[in-house]
């Protein structure tokens, strides 16, 4: 713990000396380009509210427009208030080049472990779930690492149906303002980690067309598209709409050499794996059953069993066989992997106002997304375990022996059906959004109101092509179709009368109704005590359909399909009521030791009806000792309500590896062991390590009920704008962010080692045995893996911003233009897990600093630096983002220790360059990313796609771009 604190302190006092030590050594002047210092990603940026552009002080607040700002229910004139707010605006996102939204926002420093985005590929198969993520060219962002669920995705203060930040439509955007604290008394659940609120153009005046179009320097990944945006103002109202289209290419993985083969981690080095599902087939045949003398006898393993492949031929003669190798004859399916999905996105909005009178306005904003996107696998992999046989007596079987299903007694054979095609997964996704209402005045008085309506609604088919239809395939089989031979393409003919294409529909809803008041209650010496207080109603659906073919049976673990593809349909809702309040106590103003200082409280009771009743409360400070300094803390309670993924998904499998403690036990401990151990025969070595069937749910099919997350969020930090150095700003926040009670899919083994350590803990009920009339009497057949509530989770750290508008200077008389700059860091002190507290033997981890599965990259320091130049029509930006070293948590592939990996370091260099030629009203941009070229750091098995982290890492290289806008 002393160390933890000790590496905390470090990092403040390296904080705020570079803070000092940056504005110090700049010469005390004034900046002659009069603009904002934080106009890309500094967290002092202005909104487009405020009718100047020095920062706002306690003194004269009075004279500037209040506005709704992003962490608080109160209307502010402060730019700084207790929330640590990080602002993008127009110009931050339209210099990075890239065309969606999701791209952009993943690179903040407060961003951090799993994330989708389209370097996500499908991962393996049908994955025929509702929670699927990859492919879909979707992008998600986990703030504090803490998880996309954790994370709060808004436009303009509401909700969304589906929080893909790439169907937002860019154009659409004025600015994206980023709160990495807990914000449950403001937002409601989901907000532990933070929110991401995206602010509307509301007064854009005119009309613009903008292409672009960007390559990779391998030649590959092309992206391109066009948006075009026209808003009109008058004395009534406004309204702005806008159609964007924008489209990537697929890459494969072979593209890279990174990712050409799968690279699996051994105690002996990195070594080229694969699959051993391979064309030529794997055949097990009992050494006995070959001919007296054959040479295929020497294939024979220690238990007689002959290991055998396809070697030439049509596979009728035993001389088309040899020996299986186990190290040579394996399948390289990362060829044939994307590491960028394919995408194609349509979007449309229209966002206007209308002014009836003084008192009452009305206001929509809407917009409509049409997303077509793919994943793709290696052809389908299957085996006689999958439910198909080949006779013994079948001409096409030279082995004299039945191939099916070995705990049926038959001989294994498994093969890869290259013939049938790649796996193709596509979705079509469409997203409507639409928020309106009312707002208006209270007559003369300063309270004001809104009532609204949000609706959202999200649909999304996902097809899987070439999946295998069983019985179909089974058919062809008998039918003559030489399993044996798949080079043969009369073979592959007869074997695509087994494909199947199984469909899986996901449609989400959204209807929210919510009311909202705020004004002035009284006078205090130092200003107005402001309240700000609302209701609203929230129903959220989800409906999952999945075609009969892959409907799963979970008595048998199979579908018509293979099971890799099975799925099951679920559906339900949750809805919810809420009433909030927040008021602003102003207790001092321009004293001589406090310029300002602030008192901010917040509550709100959310009653679920799946749930029950939570009420959590914020209490914030923000003082000023002097006008230049800020000191602001908050400490809030956080909460996340089960979702409808966690409550209601249905059961897919997934096929872990187990040691079952129930095995090779003696009578006497069996018995005390009644439900652990049911079935369970004495000194048996049946199971000892062995693959299972396990299923994952939501909550309801296992028959479970769920508890919100609850936790507490703590921020304490500085804000300084120096008066005597014009242009600058910096900002210091501590954090702290405390979880109970998880929400998080059950391991297996988990739920054997629970229920062994306590025979009437509820995961008994989970586990699934042969009774004892099976001759698996005792066996596992099947464990129930669902969402349960178990665990903790804690992460601290530092964050750190720096803003400087340079002063203007000339070099020999010679203006060399504006500068300005940023830099924007966060340091991850802790991230400590339980993953399982009250068992025996449990433990808690810090993840700090590492790379695992369970919770991706959480490096201890990322951060990105950023200079801007204009000079007259010229403009240019270089910025630099950097990921820390770590440490990979990952067990060697063929022993299963535990071992630690380094993953170094990773800086990416981006240019951008632009120029105005006002004759034609025309902007040209082009722009370069990843400048050097840097390749990702390998997690060899331990990642999910193609040995690196996607949902980190750019896997494309250096990328060039350019970009035109013309106004009109």
């Amino acid at each position: 713990m002393q160390s933890n604190y000790n590496r905390l302190s470090i990092a403040v006092r390296l904080a705020l000396s570079v803070g000092i030590a940056s504005t110090a050594a700049v010469a005390q002047a004034q900046d002659a380009s009069g603009k904002d210092p934080s106009t890309t990603s500094g967290p002092q940026a202005q909104t487009q509210s405020q009718p100047t552009t020095e920062q706002p002080k306690q003194g004269n607040a009075k004279t500037l427009t209040a506005v709704t700002v992003t962490g608080s229910l109160i209307r502010r004139v402060d730019a700084e208030t207790a929330s640590p707010v990080v602002t993008l605006d127009r110009s931050a996102i339209t210099n990075n080049g890239s065309p969606t939204l999701g791209n952009v926002l993943q690179q903040l420093p407060s961003i951090a472990g799993n994330a989708t985005n389209t370097q996500n590929n499908s991962n393996g198969g049908g994955v025929a779930s509702p929670t699927l993520e990859g492919g879909d060219g979707a992008a998600r962002v986990s703030l504090r690492g803490l998880g996309t669920s954790r994370t709060l995705v808004l436009v303009d203060g509401q909700r969304l149906a589906n929080a893909d930040l790439n169907m937002i439509p860019q154009n659409m955007i004025e600015r994206v303002d980023v709160l990495a604290e807990g914000a449950s008394t403001v937002y409601g659940s989901d907000a532990i980690g933070g929110v991401v609120n995206f602010i509307l153009r509301k007064d854009y005046t005119g009309a613009e067309l903008t292409a672009n179009d960007g390559i990779s320097s391998h030649g590959d990944g092309q992206r391109h598209g066009a948006q075009f945006t026209v808003g009109a103002s008058g004395d009534q109202g406004n309204i702005v709409a806008g159609i964007d289209y924008n489209k990537q290419d697929p890459v494969l993985a072979t593209r890279r050499s990174f990712s050409a083969y799968q690279l699996s981690l051994y105690s002996s080095g990195p070594q080229i794996s694969g699959s051993h599902t391979i064309p030529s087939g794997r055949l097990q045949v009992p050494a006995g059953n070959l001919p007296a003398g054959s040479p295929l006898a020497s294939c024979a393993d220690s238990s007689g069993v002959a290991n055998l492949t396809l070697a030439n031929g049509n596979g009728s003669s035993l001389n088309n066989y040899r020996c299986f190798n186990g190290a040579s004859d394996v399948y390289n399916y990362n060829a044939y992997n994307y590491i960028q999905t394919q995408s194609e996105r349509t979007n449309v909005f229209v966002l206007g106002n209308y002014k009836f009178n003084d008192y009452v306005t009305f206001f929509a904003d809407a917009f409509y997304n049409h997303t077509n996107s793919s994943g793709q696998d290696a052809p389908a992999p299957t085996s006689v375990s999958d439910g198909w046989t080949v006779a013994a007596n079948n001409p096409i079987n030279p082995f004299g022996v039945t191939f099916g299903n070995p705990n049926n007694g038959g001989n294994f054979f498994s093969t890869r059906l290259t013939g049938l095609g790649n796996r193709l997964h596509t979705y079509t996704t469409t997203n409507e959004q639409i928020n309106t209402g009312l707002r208006g005045n209270f007559g003369q008085s300063t309270w004001i109101w809104d009532a609204s309506i949000d609706y959202g609604h999200s649909h999304r088919v996902q097809t899987d092509y070439n999946e295998v239809n069983i019985p179909d395939f089974q058919a062809a089989i008998n039918a003559g179709a030489n399993i044996f031979d798949q080079a043969d393409p009369a073979v592959s003919a007869l074997l695509r009368k087994g494909v199947d294409n199984p469909i899986y529909t996901m449609t989400n809803t959204m209807k929210q109704a919510q009311a909202n008041a705020s004004g002035e209650l009284w006078d205090l010496p130092a200003g107005a005590v402001q309240l700000s207080a609302g209701a609203l109603y929230r129903k959220n659906t989800m409906n999952y359909d999945v075609t009969a073919d892959a409907i799963l049976d979970p008595t048998t673990g199979t579908c018509t399909v293979l099971q890799e593809a099975c799925g099951s349909p679920a559906s339900g809702s949750i809805n919810v009521k809420e009433l909030y309040a927040e008021t602003l106590i102003p207790l001092l103003s321009e004293q001589p030791w406090a310029y300002a200082l602030n008192i901010d409280l917040g509550v709100r009771s959310s009653n679920y009806s799946t749930t029950g009743t939570t009420t959590n409360g914020k209490f914030a400070i923000e003082y000023r000792p002097i006008a230049d300094l800020l000191i602001r803390g908050t400490v809030s309670q956080v909460f996340r309500a089960p979702d409808l993924d966690e409550l209601y998904d249905g059961r897919t499998i997934a096929n872990p590896t187990i040691n079952d403690p129930c095995v090779n036990l003696p009578a006497a401990t069996l018995a005390a062991h009644p439900n652990a151990c049911q079935y369970v025969l004495p000194g048996t070595n049946n199971n000892l390590s062995q693959q299972i069937t396990a299923y994952y749910s939501g909550a309801a099919p296992a028959g479970a009920s769920l508890k919100p997350e609850h936790g507490n969020s703590f921020d304490f930090g500085l804000v300084y704008s120096p008066g005597w150095l014009e242009g600058a700003s910096t900002t210091v926040d501590l954090w702290r962010v405390t979880l109970s009670n998880l929400l998080t899919a059950i391991q297996a083994q988990t739920v054997l080692n629970s229920c062994y350590a306590n025979d009437s803990s509820p995961y008994c009920s989970y586990i699934n045995r042969y009774n004892s009339s099976s001759s698996l009497a005792g066996g596992i057949n099947y464990v129930n893996t669902p969402v349960v509530n178990l665990g903790n989770l804690s992460t601290s750290g530092v964050d750190f911003t720096l803003n400087y508008v340079i002063p203007h200077f000339d070099i020999g008389g010679v203006d060399p233009g504006h500068f300005k700059t940023s830099l924007n860091t966060t340091y991850i002190d802790t991230y400590k897990n339980d993953a399982t507290p009250g068992q025996p033997g449990a433990t808690t981890v810090n993840y700090a600093g590492t790379y695992t599965q369970q919770f991706g990259n959480i490096s201890r320091w990322r951060g990105t630096w950023t200079l801007n130049w204009n000079l007259g029509n010229w403009s240019a930006q270089w910025q630099t983002r950097y990921i820390n070293h770590l440490s990979n948590l990952t067990a060697y592939a063929d022993t299963g220790a535990s071992v630690s990996t380094p993953m170094g370091g990773v800086a990416y260099h981006s240019i951008q360059a632009g120029y105005e030629v006002p004759k034609y009203h025309t902007r040209l941009d082009i722009g370069v990313d990843n400048l050097s070229d840097k390749i990702p750091p390998l997690v060899y098995q331990n990642g999910l796609n193609y040995n690196v982290d996607t949902a980190t890492y750019d896997t494309l290289g250096r990328y060039y771009w350019a970009r035109v806008t013309v106004k009109f």
